[in-house]
């Protein structure tokens, strides 16, 4: 009985199974249906420009299809839309292209039909969804269009992450895009790829590569990378199209000295001369982890040996012995000899620090200039030369002197010295400077008016020269520079200067036709805010010609908001600048340290007020520039001043305006 009721029930079972497969056979047999459509466009054009490039097909069937939509021409021109992939909608870009001719499709009207498949392999073949008149366009519109660049010469900074320019772009079809920044064909920096839909788009750009090190002064181009997205496009690899350029000038393209003085407490040779083998021994106290090269150089900085092979050094003392010789096994002539060392690091920025105390070598060979000394001046801004040893590069800047060797020039090169060390520069870039004898009579001179100056971060002799309307030869003359060694941020240096400068403690400013308070703020480098507390000036005042402005004097400045802070055990300038949200250089500069010094526990540091911050402000239906400025209580030149606008053309919904937070 029991075998009985389980060979029914297995019966019935498999019934069941049975009559659910019929079913569903059946309903197979039912071919798919499509039950939406929509077209963005009815009028298309290859890369069009007065009419769209692209348009964007929806397809919605009951159930999941794949196949192809068919465009097809009234003479049987025709080209294929496919539908790879089961999807009860699809959505498609495309691009009249035909894949089959390689080539744009020609004009006309063409009515589009659905060719679909089920899973289950049933079709459903010529459903008509409506037609697309394509147009020929005289003048087609590029893929990517560069609208602005907010700041086109920028001087990125070491310790600062933040954005220092914005390209603003057009994509006129939709496209996978990469921005790079390259200099003659190499890429300096890329961005990740980003896929984007047609229309308006920014990207901001900090003056670094990918991995954070800062790019070295130069002109370089904006490129843009592209894959077109337009469904059957025939784009699989990326255009290239240089759009615009960006000028990175003084920047710190390498560390700054301050960051390699923490790496790197100290190094020291352990005699001045070398020992009786023709050695000495050096060491280098390292206070973190870091890539580290160490070189013998010369006193013009050019590499005489290696003696430390680059690698990841650990915190703590590290020896090293040189023996007196070149790279290429040749003894030194006779000179002063230094510890040089190159550090880089994971993000790729590196920099040299040469430490004083030298190593001094007199049993030698020596090279000695003329006597009676004769000396001949750089005239270009720049000029390459060739030193010692091994026709080493250094570069001479405009106004440098260098010591004559030889008394004529020898194939178009004169033989000279630089600081002590031989090299060959080009005749044509120097001319003889007419020397004085000791026996001679000397004209008495007005003595010369100065006043100093505390080195920042960026600055060059050069551009402290062009500052004071002065000669770079007239500030190493005054200061005894040498100029192979950068200049050290807080480094306080004397500059000529004349009886009103000295005297003069406040500047007043009449103002004239077409000024704002924002461009008397930049000519005289201090905030909007500063210039309206010295004038006791709202916001919302609005300049007349003629006005007389007081511009702080340098010790008003130095007496804006600033606070204290006492060191503590542990403390580093670049832990307090951190914890401050100030620079290192501010607080060098502040403070007027010497970045070669160390913090001492206990010692008060006055922390420089912030430089201006800014709000946000995003802008919406309706805006205009005068409600803006009435909402903010701010003029509206202050708003096209602070994001360099066009006052004639219109803001957009969803643009972002910059305003700076006045106290």
């Amino acid at each position: 009985m029991q075998k009985k009721s389980i060979t029914i029930l297995s019966v019935l079972i498999f019934a069941l199974f049975f009559n659910n497969l019929m079913t569903q056979a059946a309903a197979d047999l039912e071919p798919p249906e499509v039950i939406n459509t929509d077209i963005s466009t009815n009028t298309i054009a290859y890369q069009g420009n007065t009419v769209p490039g692209y348009v964007t097909i929806t397809l919605t069937t009951n159930e999941p299809t794949r196949g192809y939509i068919l465009a097809v021409r009234d003479d049987g021109r025709q080209a294929k839309i496919n539908l790879n992939t089961f999807k009860t909608e699809h959505v498609v870009n495309w691009v009249p292209w035909d894949d089959e001719k390689r080539e744009p499709l020609p004009p006309g009207t063409y009515r589009l039909k659905t060719y679909l498949n089920d899973t289950s392999n049933n079709s459903a073949q010529g459903f008509p969804i409506g037609q697309i008149a394509i147009l020929n366009e005289s003048n087609p519109k590029a893929l990517i269009e560069l609208l602005t660049i907010s700041n086109a010469n920028i001087s990125p900074k070491y310790d600062s992450n933040e954005s220092l320019t914005t390209f603003t772009y057009n994509l006129s079809r939709p496209a996978e895009v990469q921005i790079a920044i390259q200099k003659d064909g190499v890429d300096y920096f890329q961005s990740k790829k980003m896929t984007l839909h047609s229309g308006r788009h920014s990207f901001d750009w900090n003056g670094k590569d990918e991995k954070g090190a800062l790019l070295r002064d130069g002109e370089y181009d904006i490129v843009f990378k592209a894959i077109e997205l337009a469904y059957n496009y025939p784009a699989f690899t990326q255009t290239v199209s240089k759009v615009g350029k960006v000028v990175v000038a003084n920047g710190e393209s390498q560390i700054p000295q301050w960051r390699l003085r923490e790496i790197i407490s100290s190094a020291s040779f352990d005699s001045t001369t070398l020992k009786s083998d023709g050695t000495v021994t050096g060491k280098i106290t390292i206070t973190e982890s870091a890539k580290i090269t160490v070189y013998i150089a010369t006193a013009a900085g050019s590499h005489m040996n290696n003696v430390f092979t680059s690698s990841q050094l650990q915190p703590g003392t590290h020896a090293f012995t040189w023996n007196g010789k070149n790279m290429m096994d040749s003894k030194a002539i006779n000179g002063e000899y230094y510890i040089k060392i190159s550090v880089s690091e994971n993000s790729g920025s590196h920099g040299y620090i040469t430490f004083d105390n030298p190593v001094t070598i007199s049993n030698g060979t020596a090279v000695q200039p003329l006597t009676p000394e004769k000396q001949v001046k750089v005239l270009p801004e720049k000029t390459q030369m060739t030193i010692y040893p091994m026709n080493q590069g250094y570069t001479a800047v405009k106004g440098e002197l260098l010591s004559l060797v030889s008394e004529t020039a020898d194939n178009g090169y004169y033989h000279v010295l630089v600081n002590g060390v031989p090299g060959k520069v080009k005749a044509s870039d120097v001319e003889l400077v007419q020397s004085v004898s000791d026996s001679e009579p000397t004209i008495p001179t007005k003595p010369i008016l100065t006043s100093t100056y505390t080195v920042v971060s960026g600055d060059t002799i050069w551009k402290i020269a062009q500052r004071f309307e002065t000669t770079i030869h007239e500030i190493v003359q005054l200061n005894h520079l040498d100029l192979n060694k950068s200049l050290i941020v807080g480094q306080v240096l004397q500059v000529p200067t004349t009886d009103e400068q000295i005297e003069r403690e406040q500047l007043t400013h009449v103002v004239q036709s077409g000024e704002t308070l924002w461009k008397i703020s930049q000519m005289y480098k201090i905030t909007v805010d500063a210039l309206l507390s010295a004038n006791n000036l709202s916001a919302l005042d609005y300049l007349r010609i003629g006005q007389k402005l007081t511009i702080p004097s340098e010790h008003q400045k130095e007496e804006a908001q600033q606070n204290s802070y006492i060191v503590k055990l542990g403390d580093t300038l670049w832990k307090i600048a951190l914890a401050h949200g100030v620079t290192v250089n501010q607080l060098l500069s502040t403070n007027k340290l010497d970045s070669n010094n160390h913090l001492a526990v206990g010692q008060t540091l006055i922390i420089p007020a912030q430089e201006p911050s800014y709000k946000l402000y995003t802008v919406q239906a309706g805006d205009t520039l005068w409600k803006i400025a009435l909402a903010n209580q701010v003029t509206i030149q202050l708003i096209v001043d602070w994001n360099q606008l066009n006052v004639n053309s219109p803001i957009n919904v969803g643009q972002q305006l910059k305003f700076q937070l006045l106290r």
